[in-house]
């Protein structure tokens, strides 16, 4: 094709990791807007299912940084970007780089629908979007809706792959860049690479292995797909495993291994 994609963004509230993933993107192509997507499955909304799972110390240190970062966001706003740049919260990383920005609750809601069809939208990029997605919209964009994964797909597939890795001992990590389907992490894969996780006791600090890479691969996809170079391999679903959230008894297990929420 000639000239940039026109891409659109869902995604869910983040402070620390995916705005700077956005911005790369944004280099890339002809962003034309982001979407934060407030579900009911948003890790924001999670906060009593994290208390249940790690209890109250990690929660209050995950507080303390989290409370940290939006002091790091306001007076980032007060010096125009020109600190963090926008780095703290999806809304900011829109705002610094020009780049319109609005909250839906509902994915697949037709007034959506229609909304991304009168953009002219060429593809859709999802990090971290909490909700599933119909076959109405996963049609409207030209070349459809791509997803970056925290894992190495077709392995773990489903929700918080940084807790099943360390739940699991695991010492690679990865992320994947696939096309979306109604299933969960079920398209062809694009793009994927592997990172080393054997140092990594916290999700906190494995998430910001994966999410950097995934942010790269994520970029790669885009330019292959602008290009007219992308290739799609099957994602061999049977021969990898899927997790939900976690029980609180694996949380205990989780726990008693040494591993921690940061």
């Amino acid at each position: 094709m000639n000239g940039k994609l026109r891409v659109v963004v869902m995604t869910q509230n983040d402070r620390f990791f995916i705005p700077k993933n956005i911005e790369k993107a944004a280099a890339v192509c002809d962003m034309l807007e982001i979407v934060e997507v407030d579900s009911k499955y948003s890790l924001d909304n999670q906060k009593a299912n994290y208390l249940k799972w790690f209890g109250p110390v990690q929660c209050a240190k995950m507080g303390f940084v989290t409370v940290g970062r939006e002091a790091e966001k306001y007076l980032d706003r007060l010096c125009g970007y020109r600190l963090f740049h926008g780095h703290c919260s999806v809304r900011d990383v829109a705002k610094a780089n020009g780049i319109p920005f609005r909250v839906i609750t509902k994915s697949n809601d037709p007034a959506f629908v229609q909304h991304i069809r009168e953009l002219n939208t060429d593809l859709i990029i999802s990090y971290s979007a909490p909700q599933i997605i119909k076959e109405e919209l996963l049609h409207t964009p030209k070349y459809g809706i791509i997803n970056v994964h925290g894992s190495l797909l077709p392995d773990f597939r489903g929700t918080l792959p940084s807790f099943w890795y360390l739940y699991c001992d695991e010492k690679t990590g990865g992320a994947t860049v696939h096309y979306m389907s109604e299933k969960i992490d079920d398209g062809d894969i694009i793009e994927q690479d592997s990172v080393d996780i054997s140092d990594c006791r916290s999700m906190f600090k494995l998430i910001g292995k994966t999410k950097a890479l995934g942010g790269e691969l994520m970029v790669k996809a885009i330019r292959e797909i602008q290009d007219g170079t992308v290739s799609r391999r099957k994602n061999e679903t049977e021969k990898g495993r899927y997790f939900t959230w976690p029980t609180v008894e694996q949380a205990r297990e989780f726990r008693a291994k040494g591993k921690r929420l940061i």
